[in-house]
């Protein structure tokens, strides 16, 4: 089971899938509070640059590349 879809993943190619899922989860739930009254647009807008854009950003930033590419 070496050939198994897992194990063709390429770390950065992870990393980048995971960071953007975790992106519009934030967007949605940001957008959610939002619309329910409980941030105003500019929190928002905050809240979501600062919880849904900046963490993966950094993370990618991290991440190497294999020494071929």
């Amino acid at each position: 089971m070496k050939n198994s879809f897992a194990s063709r993943i390429r770390p950065a190619s992870a990393a980048l899938g995971i960071a953007i899922i975790w992106l519009l989860v934030i967007q949605f739930a940001t957008v959610l509070a939002w619309d329910a009254g409980l941030l105003t647009r500019k929190a928002a807008l905050l809240h979501w640059l600062a919880l849904g854009v900046l963490p993966p950003a950094l993370a990618l930033w991290q991440t190497r590349l294999p020494e071929g590419a």
